[in-house]
């Protein structure tokens, strides 16, 4: 069997006949078996938006009010989160799990979670995808495996599952091949988190904010989300008067398969600890006026 073996025409004819085919999403605009990335400065939110929208995918619900809709089809979550221990990580499944059940008012929340988010803290033992020198198969064959029969893997961070250098395009090609090569056999979606620079200045609401650490992250992914924290001038023209540190900006700024998402402020929670809320501080400010 040769490449081209496996490779598939596309049929003009058959494109022409009757209605396209719909996309099939795993969540907005990002196509099932494709890889996307939440990008940010470290302490930001970044695992607790990963679970909102794994949660979002188990269970078929909203993410962060209405960040997101709720994802038409569900299935099976698997996270990896490799930088907190367990006892931090069941603290932010506890706080998770009850603003979900306060969202829809105490229904089956947890049961659809228990049944379908398999949540690992991984404090060793993270597989290796990539070193410099060689391919980290035995990491490879794990992540594969748990790819299968799921809808959404989470890798949280990427940085813990490659020893290379991220300011290296040919090792981040590399890296985002297999992930990309993953995710076409299995069907799975693969989201992973990615620290980036806190950057000097801050752009429009509905402008990229924020620049990956190598082209490779951009270029290979299909679902990009930078999340930001607020500016004082962005706090002073919104009105905000209580700590700015409470609010992060989380701009799509890539979104191959799909009208553009708008960006939208979020906000931490008061009553459930680390949990996003959506906010429209600057609604609140020209209501005010």
């Amino acid at each position: 069997m040769t490449d081209m073996d496996e490779w598939r025409r596309v049929s003009f004819v058959e494109a022409r006949r009757g209605k396209p085919p719909a996309p099939d999403f795993c969540l907005p605009n990002l196509l099932a078996g494709s890889v996307g990335v939440v990008a940010a400065p470290a302490g930001i939110g970044k695992t607790s938006l990963l679970m909102q929208l794994g949660a979002a995918v188990a269970a078929g619900m909203p993410v962060a009010g209405n960040l997101l809709p709720a994802p038409a089809t569900t299935g099976r979550v698997v996270f990896l989160a490799t930088e907190d221990p367990p006892a931090i990580m069941q603290r932010r499944a506890h706080f998770l799990i009850r603003s979900l059940e306060a969202q829809q008012g105490g229904t089956d929340a947890v049961e659809r979670l228990e049944r379908n988010f398999v949540f690992y803290s991984l404090s060793r033992t993270v597989p290796t995808l990539l070193t410099k020198g060689a391919l980290g198969e035995n990491g490879l064959n794990r992540v594969t495996g748990l790819a299968r029969d799921t809808r959404l893997l989470i890798l949280d961070p990427i940085r813990r599952f490659h020893y290379c250098d991220e300011r290296d395009y040919d090792h981040m090609s590399t890296l985002f091949g297999l992930l990309s090569n993953i995710a076409a056999t299995t069907g799975c979606t693969i989201l992973f988190s990615h620290h980036v620079a806190q950057p000097t200045t801050q752009a429009g609401l509905d402008e990229p904010a924020g620049v990956l650490g190598s082209d490779a992250f951009v270029n290979a992914t299909r679902w990009v989300v930078n999340m930001t924290g607020m500016s004082r001038d962005e706090a002073q023209r919104a009105g905000v008067t209580e700590d700015r540190r409470r609010y992060v900006r989380a701009s799509f700024t890539k979104s191959n398969y799909g009208p553009p998402i708008p960006a939208r402020w979020l906000q931490r929670s008061e009553v459930f600890e680390g949990v996003f809320e959506t906010s429209e501080p600057d609604q609140r400010r020209s209501g005010s006026e």
